[in-house]
């Protein structure tokens, strides 16, 4: 993953030597990049709205009594905390100018990237079902 990065940045036009990389999404893609990257001479920034990864196959323990929800939720921060070159950052983003590679945050913050990681995830759809 990191050649193909690599061949990636070559043309960036980053301001700074150290190529930005933006994963936008805290679920377990998100964070498999995020970890995978973490080593490297790479600026990540990885975004989720939520400040924890819920562990979703063992919801259904959860629902069962077996395990309580926090067994089940870890802080993004405490998972990425070993990689020194990750940034997290909680919020929504409510815009993506590719041209200027600059996302935007429904708080107004602006992050820049070379890169962007979408990793946002999936939602079950029941066909216009409400149940």
């Amino acid at each position: 993953m990191q050649r193909a990065i690599q061949r990636n940045i070559e043309g960036s036009h980053s301001r700074s030597m150290i190529p930005r990389i933006v994963v936008v999404g805290g679920g377990f893609a998100g964070l498999e990049v995020a970890k995978a990257l973490g080593g490297a001479e790479i600026g990540v920034t990885i975004i989720d709205r939520h400040n924890h990864h819920l562990f979703q196959p063992l919801l259904y323990q959860v629902a069962t009594a077996a395990l309580s929800a926090p067994d089940i939720a870890e802080p993004i921060r405490k998972i990425l905390g070993r990689y020194p070159s990750v940034q997290v950052l909680f919020g929504n983003v409510a815009k993506i100018d590719t041209e200027a590679r600059i996302l935007v945050l429904a708080d107004g913050t602006t992050v820049p990237y070379d890169l962007l990681v979408l990793a946002t995830g999936s939602q079950p759809f029941y066909f216009s079902q409400e149940s």
